[in-house]
């Protein structure tokens, strides 16, 4: 198994990949890994490797307890962490006592009904009583009436300008899902959720790999008008990879910009694939 970081920025369309880190054990250790040991591992190596990103973590609630937090707060990283009550006893409690709670409610362009409830600088548990944290509570109701609730932690002080920005960036992190790891599953990377590390390290060097190539992906996807042009011409993600590999198969080609612009514009690449001659 592969756990990834990714950033997602408001000016853009794609989430870009990070850093992964594997969820297996390391040398010396004899219990077994799990996502909560590879988070704490990686979140270190993302701050020594761009220490000048000012980040918000989103995390779900797995992520939301004290020494993950102070984690966090250690490499100077904002967090936005999902909460439930059936896991948060003693915050959520605490909350439906205190008189400082503010209660909102708004209606969106689509009809979208929201109903807020926060209260800033209450500690997280009983274990933690030191940790203070700021909640957001959101009940969702849509114009045919479901309804759904989301609640969080962060240490971004919430008001009533900016509660629906946190919100919305709480609710972004079905993007980082959808968009990152969908993607790997279903449009031609042929990622698992749960992919194996193998007898040895073979198969964690092919997640690896394949990391990489959707971080080059998606900064061609993000800077490369070419590459750009030809995706659109593909129409799915899935059809272009498969135009991509049967290119390969044919050509020899000298250069990216022959590979996407015979996607692209219907380019042909001069000299066909000789035999015995790599093309790669």
């Amino acid at each position: 198994m592969i756990l990834g970081a990714v950033l997602v920025h408001s000016g853009m369309k794609r989430v870009i990949p990070l850093l992964s880190e594997q969820i297996m054990k390391e040398d010396g250790s004899k219990k077994n890994n799990c996502e909560r040991n590879a988070g704490n591992r990686m979140l270190p190596q993302i701050w020594r490797e761009h220490p000048k990103l000012k980040l918000i973590v989103l995390e779900d609630g797995l992520a939301s307890n004290g020494p993950h937090i102070k984690l966090l707060q250690e490499q100077d990283m904002r967090y936005l962490l999902g909460a439930k009550p059936g896991d948060h006893k003693f915050l959520f409690e605490y909350v439906e006592s205190s008189s400082e709670t503010t209660m909102l409610e708004t209606v969106d362009s689509d009809g979208m009904q929201y109903q807020y409830r926060y209260l800033n600088q209450l500690p997280l548990n009983k274990s933690h009583s030191d940790l203070m944290v700021n909640f957001l509570e959101c009940w969702e109701t849509d114009p045919n009436g479901k309804r759904q609730r989301f609640s969080w932690v962060t240490d971004l002080k919430i008001t009533a300008r900016n509660v629906e920005k946190i919100m919305r960036a709480g609710r972004a992190r079905w993007k980082v899902e959808n968009e990152t790891f969908n993607t790997l599953k279903n449009q031609g990377y042929h990622f698992e959720h749960n992919f194996g590390h193998g007898k040895k390290f073979l198969a964690s060097v092919f997640s690896n790999l394949m990391m990489l190539a959707f971080l080059i992906d998606q900064v061609q996807a993000l800077c490369c008008q070419l590459f750009q042009q030809a995706q659109e011409k593909a129409e799915r993600p899935r059809y272009f990879w498969h135009k991509v590999r049967t290119r390969f198969d044919e050509w020899l080609l000298p250069d990216w910009e022959i590979l996407y612009g015979s996607i692209a514009y219907g380019i042909e690449a001069q000299v066909p694939k000789i035999p015995g001659i790599n093309s790669s």
